[in-house]
């Protein structure tokens, strides 16, 4: 291959030109990347981010990674409205209701609206993701909140001390 450098450019710069031939030979397959059936599986959260899969979760199948890619394109066209909103959580939960500030007596602020999760109860950590999805999806100007059930467990340790004596009371009298 020629060179495009004049005849007195630095070792550097000759440097820097040839580990561009190197680059230009290997064998980067660019259009299986950008094909959601032929992606290899390490790139599919790469091809998620390029097309703008807001809510990603690196423990899903292949077939729920490659079927969120694919989704995007219409959901993002949808972005911010309570459709849009209504078929992301329809992923989390079957029974929800998503009431609007206009739905209740009497209006609540505008732009509010509340998530409402019947007859089930949910973990902690399925609620940091409906609450996370919600984020990603609602319109910048909305706030929302969520009414569910909500299960926890721990422990709780019950410790109890006893102490007995005699008191004396010495005097130098």
């Amino acid at each position: 291959m020629s060179s495009l450098l004049p005849p007195n450019a630095t070792k550097l710069e000759r440097n820097i030109e040839q580990l561009g031939e190197r680059t230009t030979r290997l064998p980067v397959p660019f259009i299986e990347l950008h094909r959601v059936e032929q992606c290899p599986v390490p790139f599919l959260a790469w091809l998620a981010w390029d097309h703008r899969v807001e809510y990603w979760r690196s423990d899903w199948s292949e077939a729920e990674k490659r079927q969120a890619i694919e989704e995007s394109t219409a959901f993002n066209a949808q972005r911010g409205t309570r459709s849009s909103i209504e078929s992301l959580l329809s992923k989390f939960a079957e029974n929800f209701q998503l009431k609007a500030w206009h739905e209740f007596n009497p209006p609540q602020a505008p732009f509010t609206f509340v998530v409402i999760i019947k007859d089930v109860s949910i973990s902690i950590d399925q609620l940091l993701q409906i609450q996370t999805a919600v984020e990603a999806t609602k319109s910048a100007r909305d706030n929302f909140s969520i009414s569910a059930k909500v299960v926890s467990s721990g422990n709780i340790q019950i410790v109890g001390a006893c102490h007995s004596g005699e008191t004396v009371k010495l005097s130098t009298l």
